[in-house]
């Protein structure tokens, strides 16, 4: 599962979309990762579009993914048993178990990408 912040309103289609969402699937694919569900906030205009999209390249690419629309995919998120790739402060504070799919796919295949690490732990600092 992964959240998509600050959407309000309205999702357009913006020339990274599509990359975007090939690299997610590369990630997950050589992570091993195949039951993938995806979650899109129906109050979002054009959010059926992008589900539409979502599974047109997950069909082009062999991905057994699925796409819900939800009007509240926060709550759901929330509730997971399942790990959720986010990073919502919101839904991570409700306590499901997450991973930073995002940071994880720049990491394993950006090559060149420029990273700033912001955390503050001891030894771990570094841009």
């Amino acid at each position: 599962m992964r959240d998509m912040a600050s959407m309000h309103g309205s999702w357009r289609k913006v020339s990274e979309t599509v990359p975007a969402i090939r690299l997610l699937g590369v990630t997950l694919e050589t992570a091993h990762i195949h039951d993938v569900h995806w979650l899109l906030d129906s109050p979002v205009s054009n959010s059926g579009r992008l589900k539409q999209m979502i599974l047109e390249i997950a069909q082009e690419n062999g991905w057994a993914w699925k796409v819900q629309l939800l009007a509240n995919p926060d709550a759901a998120l929330k509730g997971a048993s399942e790990v959720v790739a986010t990073a919502d402060s919101a839904i991570l504070d409700a306590g499901p178990r997450w991973l930073n799919l995002a940071r994880y796919a720049v990491r394993e295949h950006v090559t060149g990408a420029w990273v700033v690490d912001l955390s503050d732990a001891p030894g771990e600092r570094r841009c």
